[in-house]
């Protein structure tokens, strides 16, 4: 899918070329937009203000006085265009506008680097880099064409026309690149649709040939004619390289009227996503790893219809929206490498299967609807009120059990043909805010949203790992006879959201503003660890204004979270006859999302302005998560003492040591220091620095199960510690070169090092298995480097031209990736990997130059 590049030398770009100096900067495109609004996670790591609640909702009705309609949620990408509409209209028939042309040329090193060209392209040769046109037909009439980057895989443009104050008609596009990595090669051959394949031969041969060994000679690498040796050579001999990557592109139009105290308008987008992506082959543990670039079809449309009524102090308005998104490719079929045909391993519940299938994805279709209003009250108080309902449906077909001949019979059909899931999320908030006097201001909100899953709750009397095994019971204490098959039980998660606060303000003067603010979060759920908890979050800001030269903001809060209770086997209820074995997950581990959390921030700002040539800024921010156990109080990371009757299972409960598991505590801190200095009115410089660091603790148990029953050996204890820190700085300036204005010159530099360490610690003694002599992993870095100079020159007011030289480097050592290849088992390095066939894909470092000649023209 990569467009080939040409490596252009550095003479060669004195050619005509467009732009400014941003359009190339390195920043990857708007965010690639869900095929649907899934549900949002409570929480995640650093995440300061966790939400079990959708995006902001942008139908919120606006403050009094309005001048657009809002767009309704999971608004499309026409109606979120912001318009770029001067605010006065040329005369009628006046054409104004601007093209910027020229080209550019590219030092690549390497070629086509997929960590330069990520979300951007680059191109060498001409460049058609922008295109503004401004027409007035008629009076009040306009016709607006903005357009960039065109013809590149990351154009992005908008045409408007319609009736100043009366109607808009708006199509727009958006397109970007996605690539995943450097040098990927493919074992697998694509037969088209999903579906890969190896030659006949080496399955048979790999399935013939004995387990590798390195023996004759011992010299490091797996003997001749053994399974690993074959699949070393495969590889060696007939991987073929593979584009890894996909190009998304959004098209969309849009209509809006706007008669007097109404507006209305339509939306519709579609946005299409194809190429590739890497897919792990999903294996049980005893065979053999793949990875193969699985085709990418992804293909979203939107249409929404909204009206808005705006009064003198009131509006109200309202929205409907649909979408439907399509997977294209619904399953993925690959050869095994081990294996030709399916090989009974005990004959009906397990097999090395020939063939092997996994689910990519399902379609579905959502239905949005959205009601909204405000009005003005006497105190300067105004009321907003949103309701909005969405209903996400799919009812794909489910895939049959297994592909694998061997694996018969199967005791149970599926317990239905397809899934009809329904997910039902609605939200209702209001808002009040007021300020009854010049010096005090309130505000106070209130928050519901609910994710409502009608999706039924199927039991699978048996089920296939992989296309390999039918898993049976390892107790009889835990799920009767060892002869019966697991049984899974899929459930639905459901949540509610209630949140409630308040915020009073105060400013007596000019020099001083300060708030307090309260909010309480109370949350429910259906099949979760924690049913209940809540959390309560106090806020203060206090901002001074020390004479003309000084600022000072301060911000401080307290949050903490409390559950009812917190139940680690809440997912037993999953497995109808038991689990395979007692006691088979630690009772102990609390999902950090989930168990209580205190959290302390404070955040601070000062500005000094000593003149007006000299500016100087500071910032500090600091964070801090402290997880406890809901059911004890206690740390995560210490230890309680239960009973229970496990083994034997003889009515007599013995004692036990849990450890408290999970993250013990999260720590954000950032620290900035930034100047500007104007020693006259034609030169300006500006340089900052920020230092940013983020620290957590997690602390876990290696756990076996013996005899069918989950050992807890206080021996077995093992934490890490992962210590990230990033380092910023920028310089820059801007120089007016002669008294006219007629030459300029800008400069900017970035240097960004980001670092990360993790260390492990192991609780001497205990299971071999549990430790590991590798306490210190290798430190990670990656250091981005980027530098931009650029003369402009203006030869008239409608005529300029301008030369722009780019500098960017990206170096990283990541131990975990650096060493990525299609084979990596060779002797000495993971046995699992021995037979594995791998893309081997990843980042190279890169330095990449761009030099660019630049001509515009304003007509």
């Amino acid at each position: 899918m990569r467009r080939t590049k040409t490596a252009g030398t550095l003479a060669m770009l004195l050619t005509l070329t467009l732009s400014t100096l941003a359009a190339q900067d390195p920043s990857p495109p708007p965010p690639e937009q869900p095929e649907t609004p899934p549900a949002p996670p409570e929480e995640g790591p650093g995440m300061a203000s966790p939400e079990e609640a959708p995006p902001e909702d942008p139908a919120t009705a606006p403050q009094a006085p309005v001048t657009q309609t809002p767009d309704a949620p999971a608004a499309s990408p026409a109606s979120a265009q912001p318009s770029t509409l001067p605010s006065t209209l040329p005369a009628k028939g006046v054409v104004t506008g601007e093209v910027t042309v020229g080209g550019q040329g590219l030092s690549e090193d390497p070629p086509n680097s997929a960590k330069f060209f990520e979300y951007r392209d680059v191109p060498s040769g001409f460049v058609a880099e922008s295109v503004n046109l401004f027409w007035t037909p008629k009076q009040r009439s306009f016709f607006l064409v903005n357009a960039y980057d065109i013809s590149q895989q990351d154009s992005r443009g908008a045409v408007e026309f319609g009736t100043f104050d009366q109607w808009r008609g708006t199509i727009l596009w958006v397109n970007n690149p996605r690539h995943w990595g450097d040098d990927p090669e493919q074992l697998w051959a694509r037969q088209g649709d999903a579906v890969f394949t190896l030659d006949d031969s080496l399955q048979a041969a790999v399935q013939a040939a004995p387990a590798q060994v390195d023996t004759t000679p011992a010299d490091g690498q797996w003997d001749a004619g053994t399974k690993g040796a074959l699949i070393k050579t495969a590889i060696e001999q007939s991987a073929q390289d593979v584009e890894l990557g996909h190009l998304r592109k959004v098209a969309g139009a849009s209509l809006v009227w706007t008669p007097t105290h109404w507006a209305f308008g339509i939306d519709m987008t579609r946005e299409r996503r194809t190429g590739t992506a890497p897919q792990g082959l999903g294996n049980y543990f005893a065979l053999a790893p793949g990875e193969v670039a699985a085709p990418v079809d992804f293909k979203t449309d939107w249409a929404n219809l909204r009206g808005e009524y705006r009064g003198g102090n009131w509006n109200a308005g309202g929205s409907i929206g649909v979408s439907k998104f399509e997977s294209g490719y619904h399953s993925l079929t690959w050869d095994d490498q081990l294996s030709l045909v399916d090989q009974p391993v005990t004959p009906g519940l397990t097999s090395i299967p020939g063939t092997e299938r996994l689910l990519l994805g399902t379609d579905n279709k959502a239905l949005t609807a959205t009601v909204y209003g405000g009005v003005n009250l006497p105190a300067r108080t105004r009321i907003d009120a949103t309701f909005s309902a969405t209903d996400i449906t799919q009812d794909d077909p489910f895939l049959s059990m297994t592909v694998n001949t061997q694996l018969q019979p199967l005791l149970a059909p599926l317990p239905d043909s397809s899934f009809d899931g329904e997910h039902r999320y609605s939200l209702l908030q209001v808002r009040v805010s007021s300020r009854p006097t010049k010096n005090v201001r309130w505000n106070a909100w209130a928050r519901q949203y609910e994710l409502d899953n009608q999706s039924p709750s199927l039991v699978f009397p048996e089920y296939v790992q992989t296309d390999y095994a039918i898993p049976l019971c390892g107790s009889a204490a835990a799920c009767g006879a060892t002869t019966n098959r697991i049984a899974r039980r899929n459930l639905p998660y459901a949540y509610e959201k209630d949140t409630y606060g308040a915020l009073v303000g105060w400013s007596p003067a000019g020099w001083f503003d300060g708030s307090l603010s309260y909010e309480l979060t109370d949350t429910s759920r259906e099949f979760a660890a924690v049913e209940e908890s809540q959390e309560d979050r106090f806020k203060l800001t206090l901002d001074f204004q020390v004479g003309e030269q000084f600022t000072i903001r301060t911000t401080a809060s307290r949050a903490e979270r409390r559950a009812d209770e917190y139940d680690a086997e809440y997912n037993l209820v999953s497995f109808p006859i038991g689990e395979a074995s007692l006691a088979a997950a630690n009772e102990g581990m609390r999902k950090f999302f989930w168990t209580d959390r205190d959290r302390d921030v404070y955040a601070m700002q000062v500005e000094w302005s000593p003149s007006e040539r000299w500016s100087v800024y500071a910032e500090a921010s600091w964070a801090k998560d402290d997880y406890l156990d809901p059911n004890t109080g206690q740390a995560i990371g210490t230890s309680e003492t239960v009973l229970e009757d496990r083994n034997p299972v003889d009515g007599t409960p013995e004692p036990y040591t849990l450890l408290l598991a999970g993250r013990t505590f999260d720590k954000d801190q950032s620290y900035s220091l930034g100047a500007s200095f104007a020693p006259s009115p034609r030169l300006a410089i500006f340089a900052d620095y920020t230092w940013e660091q983020w620290e957590y603790r997690l602390v876990s148990r290696y756990r076996n199960v013996t005899a069918g029953v989950g050992t807890d050996n206080p021996l077995d204890d093992w934490g890490s510690d992962a210590d990230d820190t990033y380092g910023t700085a920028t310089l820059g300036l801007h120089a007016e070169l002669d008294a006219n204005l007629r030459w300029k010159l800008d400069v900017d530099g970035t240097w960004a090092r980001g670092t990360g360490e993790l260390a492990t610690d192991f609780v001497p003694g205990g299971s071999a298995s549990g430790d590991t002599s590798l306490t210190e992993f290798p430190q990670l870095e990656n250091t981005l480097t980027i530098a931009h100079a650029q003369l402009t020159h203006v030869v008239s007011p409608r005529v300029s031209w301008l030369v722009r030289y780019w500098y960017e480097s990206w170096k990283e050592d990541n131990w975990a990736s650096d060493f990525m290849q299609p084979y990596m088992g060779d002797p000495g390095n993971d046995a699992g990997s021995a037979t594995a066939a791998y893309l081997g894909w990843d980042f190279d470092d890169y330095t990449y130059q761009v030099l660019s000649a630049f001509v515009r023209f304003g007509f």
